[in-house]
């Protein structure tokens, strides 16, 4: 479909404006009041190591994956502010959703807009675009990745080959979700030939081995790349392993953290249950139709991305140390297994269902709204006994109407079922996108302890003193990773506290002995994750942001010598 532009005479296609308001809407919820929010303590610590790095100082342990190292550069270009700790991911986020563009070689135009959607809107996706932490970058490599991969088996080129092996060879020093979409592809190119015999892959191949500018390209980048990681991008020599490959295995690492099993399922159904239920139904259809026919009932872009998804769920099930961004390895192969499933349904549904039937879908969509409303009242105390009678007569009413109309149009009204699925998913996914986006105060089950609003006060206080004293400024090994950053233009000292220190920072309660406390008790973060899953409390963290249960609190104290 084309819409006409007059008097100019400029041609422009539907999915084309579709596509062009994703990416923008993308990169504005990635973009959008970046420095708002203050750094988390793990964001603190890896912001101030590129800082050292930056200033010449590389410290030890240095990570120097390539978000860090990009954003060491970008401290030597433009400062060190929050704004550029986190220039980088949100970047890379936003341009992720525009590389999703590009994969309709491979996924079909339907299915690439559909896996865009989910993206583009993905809270967890969008939390770590927001976030200059270590899972922050591999998703626009691993979206590349595959996206070149899949079309250079429908159509073999030097360009695509060429954008394969860039993002390929930087995934091992990246992060492990770009390491988890290089290990599917490798995986899948090694046994493709196998299970597929003498298909598109096999055909692929032999162009490729027939074609130096292809393989010739290849090579270099990949010697490039490995280049690259050993030096961590021009930072640093580095000959133990590739930071990427690095991440990956230390999530299996013993002995296991204190988080229950249960902790990576909360935050999918939390954040990401639009796309867990559309992945996880095109899982369950390909993996049916895989069952019944085989691998050639399969085309190659389903088989890798299943392969993908299943990689991908066995290592987050199986890790030991359980991280938030750990699961965009799983969101990003759901979303593509998604848009699959929308590329080889949709041509059957009866769009004309809409046209005829669609009082049925707004009615449906009224009463889930209605339900909406009565439980939000209900997380605020306010329902009464009727209106919770109401909340069931609503839901009810909503299922009895779709299942209806179902029936009555002989089982052709699935269109209208989906309708106001994916508008109930759409309005949930908006409210929390612009929570994230917005929020000052609000605390995410999702993210790790973050630091006060109140951290620029503390660091001011912390600075008017030790102006007014001469020696340097000690910080207690325990807070060094939250406050290492915010104390970065004071001389901050390690190391046992010597009598001529001028500031000592501890931990709330803590005493040392020759040195007082002068002012009062700071909060420097907090952290929370729900114990126990209850409903209500649930509902109005959900609506409200509003945590419930106790908060991991991090409070200190400035001590100054005595009289």
């Amino acid at each position: 479909m084309e819409l006409a532009v007059r008097p100019a005479g400029v041609a422009l296609r539907l999915d084309v404006l579709v596509w062009l308001g994703l990416i923008a809407a993308g990169a504005a919820l990635r973009l959008a009041r970046l420095e708002a929010l203050p750094l988390t303590f793990e964001e603190s610590a890896r912001a101030f190591d590129a800082l050292r790095v930056s200033r010449n100082a590389v410290p030890d342990g240095w990570s120097g994956d390539l978000a860090a190292a990009l954003t060491s550069y970008l401290f030597r270009a433009l400062g060190d502010t929050d704004l550029v700790a986190r220039l980088v991911p949100a970047v890379a986020g936003a341009l992720m959703v525009g590389a999703v563009a590009l994969c309709g070689r491979g996924l079909g135009k339907g299915g690439a807009l559909a896996a865009g959607a989910l993206l583009a809107f993905s809270p967890l996706a969008i939390l770590l675009a927001r976030s200059a932490t270590a899972f922050s970058l591999g998703g626009l490599l691993a979206v590349a990745m595959a996206g070149s991969l899949l079309s250079y088996i429908r159509e073999p080129r030097a360009a695509t080959a060429f954008l394969f092996a860039v993002a390929f060879g930087l995934a091992p020093s990246t992060d492990a979700v770009a390491t988890t979409a290089a290990l599917a592809c490798a995986g899948f190119l090694l046994l493709e030939p196998v299970v597929a015999g003498g298909g598109e892959v096999a055909r692929a191949w032999g162009v490729f081995r027939r074609s130096p500018s292809h393989w010739l390209s290849v090579a270099l980048v990949l010697a490039a790349a490995l280049e690259l990681a050993l030096t961590h991008f021009g930072t640093s020599l580095d000959r133990t392993g590739l930071p990427g490959l690095r991440q990956w295995g230390d999530m299996f690492a013993l002995p296991r953290d204190g988080r229950e099993p249960e902790y990576q399922v909360a935050l999918l159904l939390a954040y990401e249950w639009p796309v867990l239920l559309a992945g996880g139904l095109g899982a369950v259809f390909f993996v049916w139709r895989l069952a019944r026919g085989g691998a050639g009932a399969l085309t190659p872009a389903q088989r890798l991305v299943l392969l993908w998804t299943a990689l991908a769920a066995f290592a987050v099930a199986l890790a030991t140390q359980r991280e938030a961004g750990q699961l965009l390895m799983l969101v990003l192969p759901l979303a593509v297994l998604a848009g699959l499933l929308a590329e080889e349904l949709a041509p059957t549904l009866d769009w004309a269902v809409l046209r005829r039937w669609w009082p049925a879908a707004v009615a449906a969509l009224a009463l889930v709204a209605y339900a909406a409303l009565i439980t939000t009242e209900w997380s605020q105390g306010r329902a009464g006994a009727w209106d919770r009678v109401s909340l069931v007569l609503a839901l009810g009413g909503a299922a009895v109407l779709l299942s209806g109309c179902y029936s009555l149009l002989e089982r052709r009204a699935a269109v209208i079922v989906l309708g106001a699925v994916a508008a109930v998913a759409f309005a949930f996914l908006a409210h929390t996108d612009l929570n994230l986006a917005r929020n000052d105060d609000g605390v995410e089950m999702a993210v790790d302890t973050r630091t006060s609003p109140r951290i620029d006060q503390f660091r001011e206080a912390v600075d008017r003193i030790a102006a007014d004293r001469a020696g340097p400024v000690f910080v207690d090994p325990e807070l060094r990773q939250p406050l290492a950053w915010y104390l970065r233009d004071l001389p901050v000292a390690a190391g046992p506290v010597e009598e001529d220190a001028a500031v000592v920072v501890v931990t709330a309660g803590a005493e040392i002995e020759g040195f007082t406390p002068v002012g009062e008790t700071w909060r420097l973060g907090d952290g929370w994750y729900p114990l126990r899953i209850r409903l209500l409390p649930l509902w109005r963290w959900l609506v409200y942001r509003q945590p419930y249960g106790k908060l991991d609190g991090v409070d200190a104290q400035i001590l100054v010598p005595e009289p």
